[in-house]
């Protein structure tokens, strides 16, 4: 059963991830996020769960991979 629920707002639609994990979770979210363009970049994301602690980090988390991927730009 999925606990955590992630809305990633693409250019090409909202797609929505669901996972038991927070590892499952993430790595799902950073697939869909790595698939944007980055001229994209950033976009809105959305974490649903029933820790606000784990929330956070996820957010935390994907926030920090936009921004990676954002600086590859420019390497």
């Amino acid at each position: 059963m999925a606990s955590i629920a992630i809305l990633i707002e693409t250019p090409q639609g909202a797609r929505l991830v669901a996972a038991s994990s927070a590892r499952e979770a993430a790595l799902k979210a950073e697939s869909v996020i790595a698939a944007v363009p980055r001229a994209d970049l950033p976009i809105p994301v959305s974490v649903e769960c029933a820790s606000p602690g784990m929330a956070d980090r996820l957010m935390n988390y994907l926030a920090d991979v936009q921004l990676e991927l954002m600086l590859s730009e420019f390497v």
